[in-house]
């Protein structure tokens, strides 16, 4: 297989305490994506889709001496943002990440970080439908999992479910 045309999307969580406070920094490149779930009905997004349909993205790619054809990085990629994939390198795909910074609140409930084969058959609030309490966290991945799938995703779908408990500092 040719390294050159290779790639990946990534997203990361990183918990902290900073001046007694739980923080947490998402980073993301590309199309997988995190959300928290806070309270009753809140779904909030933490990461950024980097993909050759965002209007900002097209306008960096272009900056970056590239093309945007038929919603793809030169006619080939359909993320902006990757790990790898060194030959679309010159055309503007990069690898600096989207990172966020949010303080957690007694409300939040639910970290989900998937890829884009959830994300792409499934809504944040159909994800957040499914973050039930008397589920475990794996159980909760397996449904997210099983839904996208059902709802006719023909890409990979991973799934990462974090549940904060107030008792803990995360």
């Amino acid at each position: 297989m040719d390294s050159d045309h290779t790639g990946s999307t990534a997203t990361i969580a990183l918990f902290r305490i900073e001046t007694g406070r739980r923080v947490v920094y998402v980073a993301n490149l590309g199309d997988s994506r995190a959300i928290l779930i806070s309270g009753a009905s809140q779904v909030e997004r933490l990461s950024y889709d980097h993909r050759a349909t965002d209007k900002a993205e097209i306008e960096r790619v272009k900056r970056d001496g590239g093309i945007v054809i038929d919603d793809r990085v030169a006619g080939s990629l359909a993320v902006t943002r990757a790990f790898g994939d060194h030959a679309l390198k010159r055309d503007g795909v990069i690898a600096k990440p989207s990172i966020k910074k949010h303080h957690l609140r007694p409300s939040d409930r639910y970290l989900v970080i998937a890829s884009d084969g959830i994300w792409d058959a499934l809504e944040d609030t159909q994800v957040f439908k499914l973050c039930r309490d008397e589920l475990n966290t794996r159980e909760i991945a397996q449904s997210i999992i099983k839904t996208a799938i059902e709802c006719g995703s023909t890409d990979n779908c991973s799934c990462l479910v974090i549940k904060f408990n107030s008792a803990s500092p995360f």
